[in-house]
């Protein structure tokens, strides 16, 4: 991060690159916080160069959604997994698979609060014939978010 802050300066989008691989990293191993200070910087960087309602800050404000999901924060994780959709919609369309890809994220967040489990089936539901269309049924993306939508019906 060092040397590309040094070599691009600090709000550059290639250390926003940087600053998210390395959170992606502290997410795996565990390292929430961390991860949420580096997605959030790099966020902050991606949506002064790109604008806030650009297609690009989506992957980072969805991976920042993933680490609150991973705390348990489903407020915040909610509310960035819905803003993420927006983006997405208004750049991709409705039935694209990448708007897909944050139905399944945010109907599982509406999982495990527990009292919008009707919303997360249908969110669930629409992931699921997306994928389909895109994928074709015997896809491992479409029996995952049908494995999902199995646990909702349990």
């Amino acid at each position: 991060v060092r040397i590309k802050e040094k070599h691009y300066g600090e709000d550059h989008v290639e250390v926003a690159s940087t600053l998210s691989n390395l959170a992606n990293v502290h997410q795996r191993q565990g390292d929430y916080d961390q991860a949420k200070v580096l997605y959030r910087r790099a966020l902050r960087i991606m949506q002064k160069h790109y604008g806030e309602d650009h297609v690009a800050v989506s992957p980072t404000m969805n991976n920042l959604a993933n680490a609150f999901l991973y705390q348990g924060d489903y407020d915040q994780a909610k509310g960035l997994y819905q803003r993420a959709i927006d983006i997405k919609q208004k750049h991709y369309g409705e039935d694209h698979v990448e708007v897909a890809s944050t139905f399944n994220n945010l109907a599982n967040v509406l999982q495990h609060q527990g009292d919008h489990v009707d919303v997360a089936k249908v969110l669930y539901q629409r992931a699921v014939r997306i994928k389909e269309k895109h994928y074709g049924e015997d896809h491992v993306e479409v029996a995952s978010t049908l494995s999902n939508l199995a646990n909702v019906h349990q």
